[in-house]
């Protein structure tokens, strides 16, 4: 082959590649369109509560590996950094950005209103913008429904309710609690304390301590990261019982919660199901429905419920029955839970 030849098949080729190349960044986001990005800001408390965070995370994983939705995350330590992730996340233009907890709301109503074209979630608290999906539970109807094993398992007719701050949210889970056992068991005595902390385990098990010492048998926990410090008191204490929240928390109550084998000290969970909640506004993003507004998750629809384990622990047959049959009265609308989701209501 003459030089000039080469030199022609040499030009041949580079056209040819460089055609190649254009083609691929051409056909590329067609063919390949890049999955959405979900940016995640948890609430104070972090990861590791082995609740609500963690809930939350699961949520966001099993729509990564299902929809093929990867998402990224922060773990603010303090309110005051809510809003300056959000503003980061949003400037960087994700294809939704969760607030994880209630006290996200103004951090998230400022930045929402900056960013008219973000969509946003917000797990737990409601805001008032039509960027903004407010994902929000009935927590006083599952909390009714470990109220009520609570009511039939104690023994001395004394109950309590660690929660982690005493506010509203947590008030329902107390509200519906102490109706569930009222139900189950009239005239349950009960009393309800805050560790107004979400991560002061300490705490969580000193106010345990105290209850269990005064008689108390049953303990629901609804204190984040704080209410691991129940499951350590009630290990502590012989012929008592705490309940688990959020996420399946009966493994907690275990010698070895890495290796769970009965027995167990944990009843049950109450469990809100903040990883459906996720996972379907994630969902939604996937398959471009995404709306704001008001998405409530209920007994009726899957987003509450309470944990059966019976690996490492069965319920006697007339408590299962008893719940059950109030789960049904409270989805049907027999029962009207709405005067119960706050801890006043027997005042």
């Amino acid at each position: 082959m003459s030089a000039s030849s080469k030199t022609k098949a040499i030009v041949v080729i580079v056209v040819l590649a460089v055609a190649g190349i254009g083609a691929v960044v051409f056909l590329g986001p067609m063919l390949f369109p890049p999955a959405p990005r979900i940016a995640i800001v948890f609430a104070t408390g972090g990861l590791g509560d082995k609740s609500f965070n963690d809930g939350c995370y699961n949520g966001a994983l099993r729509a990564q590996e299902e929809l093929g939705m990867p998402f990224t995350y922060v773990e603010p330590e303090t309110i005051d950094e809510y809003e300056p992730y959000l503003r980061d996340y949003a400037a960087q233009g994700y294809d939704l950005i969760i607030s994880i907890g209630f006290d996200q709301a103004d951090a998230l109503s400022a930045v929402a209103a900056d960013y008219p074209n973000q969509s946003f979630a917000i797990v737990d608290m409601y805001v008032n913008a039509s960027n903004v999906a407010s994902l929000l539970f009935n927590e006083h109807e599952g909390s009714a429904l470990v109220g009520a094993i609570a009511g039939l398992m104690t023994q001395t007719g004394k109950i309590g309710f660690v929660g982690g701050m005493d506010i509203p949210l947590i008030n329902k889970f107390a509200g519906g609690y102490v109706f569930g056992a009222n139900y189950t068991r009239p005239g349950v005595n009960f009393t309800v304390q805050y560790t107004n902390s979400w991560v002061d385990t300490a705490g969580g098990q000193h106010i345990a301590d105290a209850m269990y010492d005064s008689g108390i048998d049953v303990v629901f926990a609804a204190a984040g990261r704080s209410g691991l410090g129940v499951f350590t008191s009630a290990k502590n204490h012989e012929d008592v019982w705490v309940i688990g929240v959020d996420s399946p928390q009966m493994y907690l109550g275990c010698a070895d919660p890495e290796n769970p084998q009965p027995p167990t000290v944990c009843l049950t969970s109450m469990l809100k199901r903040v990883d459906v909640a996720v996972y379907d506004i994630i969902e939604d993003v996937k398959n471009d429905n995404f709306s704001g507004g008001i998405k409530t998750f209920t007994l009726a629809n899957g987003g509450l419920d309470y944990e059966v384990n019976e690996d490492l622990l069965t319920l006697p047959d007339n408590v299962k029955t008893a719940v059950e049959n109030l789960k049904q009265k409270i989805i049907s609308g027999e029962i009207n839970m709405t005067k119960y989701d706050h801890k006043y209501w027997l005042d």
